[in-house]
């Protein structure tokens, strides 16, 4: 891990500062350096901290990691996902989703890999020293025709502007009076990787599974050939804390109630690696930027899990950034643009993504089987309308 010293540093004006070293701020800073910016991140976490467990990758951010030369590269590192079941723990298949017509369309299926495998594909890309580790802004002021910062350690630094990737309980959002209200969605969830190559036959190796029940879901691909990635979501009390002992004994439940086909996710899975995490996303905020300082991904519009599209929308923000920067300059103007270019399709993706969530925990049975008719029954026009909606970047 290459961690430059940072204070050695300080003389340096740099174009772009980034707060957060996720992958919304190492897809920015690659775009950056890729067009010719000097670009440094800042990132509190002693060293690349990913939190969770896998990601997927869907064909909208592989389009954006193809423009960056990426795409091969992400491919290699993760697995392709060629077909997702949507299913009902007691009703069976709901709805079936070939990605091969969607990468016809537009080039790529789904891949999906662990996020600390991603985010290192990405660190890999960066110039020598871009990302200075233990470090967050503690303060700033615009002053002319530049940002000035003061970190933790009590040194200073310039740039054009400052970029905001540090999340849903972004400092940066909080510094310069952008507000941002997070909202429990009345889940939680559970996260792992489970060590295993032999949950799915071969001939399924390359499907993906969402499983719907009373109150809960669970969800699983592989991610590469000897690992799957799964996830549980829940009903429960926001910020209810359990110990490690604790979350294996309530998802074993879980899967014995609802999923007992797939406890072999969680029997092949080290209880101390299950995470934990409440299902929040951010309340539309009336703008994502102050002047020279400019938020993307979750520090701006933070969604539920729902639609596998917080990391692609974090990807999208990134190249768009990037492209606004070169057209609008290193100034204010670039984050209006940038906004304006990407306002809709995020706030339609937090709103659908919130809608889905509580669609998929039903308790009622009458409820669950007129959801399940419906969602049996769509309209393939509106289907297409939905996918033309979430894979078409538009940047």
């Amino acid at each position: 891990m290459d961690a430059a010293p940072f204070p050695e540093q300080m003389s340096t004006r740099y174009d772009v500062l980034i707060q957060g070293a996720g992958i919304a701020g190492l897809t920015l800073a690659i775009a950056l350096q890729q067009r010719g910016y000097v670009v440094r991140i800042l990132e509190r976490s002693a060293s690349l901290s990913e939190v969770g467990a896998g990601i997927w990758m869907a064909a909208n951010p592989m389009q954006v990691f193809e423009r960056l030369g990426l795409a091969g590269k992400i491919m290699d590192a993760g697995w392709i996902v060629k077909f997702i079941h949507l299913q009902d723990s007691k009703s069976g298949e709901i709805h079936s989703t070939d990605l091969s017509a969607i990468a016809k369309q537009f080039g790529f299926e789904t891949v999906a890999l662990h996020r600390a495998a991603l985010q290192r594909v990405l660190f890999e890309q960066l110039l020598r020293g871009s990302v200075s580790f233990g470090c967050e802004v503690q303060s700033l002021a615009s002053r002319g025709d530049s940002v000035s910062v003061v970190l933790a350690d009590g040194s200073c630094c310039q740039a054009s502007v400052l970029v905001g990737a540090d999340g849903i309980n972004s400092q940066i959002r909080k510094q310069v009076g952008l507000g941002g209200e997070k909202r429990y969605s009345g889940s939680s969830s559970y996260r792992a990787i489970a060590r295993s190559a032999d949950i799915l036959p071969a001939k399924r190796a390359h499907d993906a599974y969402e499983v719907w029940a009373k109150g809960c879901r669970v969800g699983f691909s592989k991610v590469n050939g000897n690992d799957y990635y799964w996830y549980m979501t829940f009903d429960a009390p926001a910020g209810e804390s359990s110990s490690t002992e604790e979350m294996r004994s309530h998802a074993e439940s879980l899967f014995r109630l609802h999923f007992p086909q797939w406890i072999g996710l969680l029997q092949q899975t080290l209880p101390e690696e299950i995470l934990r995490t409440d299902l929040t996303d951010l309340k539309p905020l009336s703008r994502w930027s102050s002047g020279r300082v400019g938020l993307i991904g979750d520090a701006a519009h933070a969604t539920t899990p729902n639609l596998g599209q917080g990391g692609a929308m974090a990807v999208e923000d990134a190249l768009a950034l990037a492209d606004s920067f070169g057209k609008a300059g290193m100034h204010g103007a670039a984050f209006e643009q940038f906004e304006h270019l990407r306002r809709s399709k995020v706030d339609w993706t937090v709103a659908t993504s919130w809608s889905i969530g509580r669609m998929c925990h039903l308790g009622n049975p009458l409820a669950r089987r007129l959801r399940n008719a419906a969602l049996r029954h769509i309209p393939k026009r509106v289907t297409e309308k939905q996918i033309q909606r979430l894979y078409s970047l538009g940047i």
